[in-house]
């Protein structure tokens, strides 16, 4: 009964795991894929452990188990931070991936020295291994990392609730309840009962959870959702260059427009001839002026506008960006114009010359 309770989270969290996959779109938080793989890693290594033989396999499965315990937490409030748009510093980052990192670290030492587990030893209950160990004094790191994790969760969100209207309460309300169930399920779960671990059912509601908001959260940030609806659409290709104007890569539809570069390799000059000057002209000018003017470029009958500015890489400037559109329609119905209103002139030069030497005959 026990094992099957691990089994059906397991196999529930496969199935999120194949949902996640099935929405996964290239300008979502590299966050979400961690929530996922760490959470089905950590159902994977609850059966591991209720089928362990010996102390040594049971003390593997464990182990695997604390990278989600000493990860896990720390993702989702990364994660939870980046929805509530607030930017933390590097070192900050850098700072807490330490620390979980020592505490996985210490957690690492089971079985070697007696600083995390003094000792350990497996026993049968209800037809699955139990791990049955005594805490070490760097134990209480582990609870520490818990509490502290999850009090800044709980101060994000409510920092979201209150001071940043930008975010969605839908969001906020749903890790609202994620952390509820995973305060319930470490301080009040075992206290219920011990013969099975709440915490990985809380990890299960946190894969649930997370799938719910990662369907909206990108319509949220809006500069992503307009850049992934542009090259969704086609109708503008992008083409970036080093320092150096030595080809790095294209959209689609750069590739479709100008089928020439389809076939450039990165990191060298455009090997195309007559781009590569006319490009080179174009970025000396950006440069010498500072100033993106729009371009024109024909090819295969087809008008091209192009437009420059610089390839940024945070706040680092790292080569040049071209924005290519394809303007034929418009360029076309222009010269038409154009062409007409010359015409029309044409013709009314020619009425009046016709009615001037009209009038010279009659001596007018």
């Amino acid at each position: 009964m026990v094992l099957g309770y691990y089994v059906v989270i397991c196999i529930i969290s496969f199935i999120c795991c194949v949902i996640f996959y099935l929405k996964l779109r290239s300008n979502y938080s590299f966050l979400f894929p961690l929530i996922f793989i760490m959470a089905f890693l950590s159902h994977m290594s609850y059966i591991f452990l209720a089928l362990s033989k010996n102390v040594e396999e049971a003390l593997l499965a464990n182990k695997i188990l604390y990278i989600g315990g000493c990860y896990l937490q720390l993702v989702g409030l990364m994660l939870i931070i980046s929805i509530c748009n607030i930017h933390l510093p590097k070192w900050v980052h850098f700072l807490m991936t330490a620390f979980s990192t020592l505490i996985y670290g210490f957690a690492l030492t089971a079985g070697y020295l007696p600083i995390f587990y003094k000792s350990v030893d497996i026993e049968v209950r209800n037809g699955i291994t139990v791990l049955i160990k005594e805490y070490g004094p760097l134990h209480i790191l582990f609870y520490i990392e818990i509490i502290i994790y999850l009090l800044i969760t709980v101060g994000v969100l409510i920092y979201g609730w209150v001071k940043r209207p930008d975010v969605s309460r839908r969001n906020l309300m749903i890790a609202a309840v994620m952390q509820i169930f995973s305060i319930f399920a470490y301080f009040v779960g075992r206290s219920i009962t011990k013969e099975i671990e709440w915490m990985a059912l809380a990890d299960l509601v946190d894969e649930i959870g997370f799938l719910l908001i990662m369907d909206r959260v990108m319509l949220y940030k809006v500069d992503a959702l307009v850049s992934s609806s542009i090259l969704e659409d086609g109708s503008f290709g992008y083409v970036s260059l080093d320092l150096n104007k030595k080809y790095l890569s294209s959209t689609d539809a750069v590739k479709r427009f100008i089928p020439r570069l389809a076939g450039n390799h990165a990191d060298v000059e455009i090997e195309d001839d007559e781009l590569r000057e006319v490009i080179g002209k174009w970025i000396d000018d950006f440069k010498a002026n500072n100033v993106s003017t729009t371009h024109t470029y024909r090819h295969n009958g087809s008008i091209y506008l192009v437009r420059i500015s610089d390839l940024y890489d945070g706040r680092r400037k790292r080569g040049y960006l071209l924005e290519i559109s394809d303007d034929t329609a418009h360029q076309q119905h222009l010269e038409g114009i154009e062409r007409y209103n010359k015409n029309l002139n044409a013709e009314l030069m020619a009425k009046t010359k016709l009615i001037k030497e009209l009038r010279e005959e009659k001596g007018e």
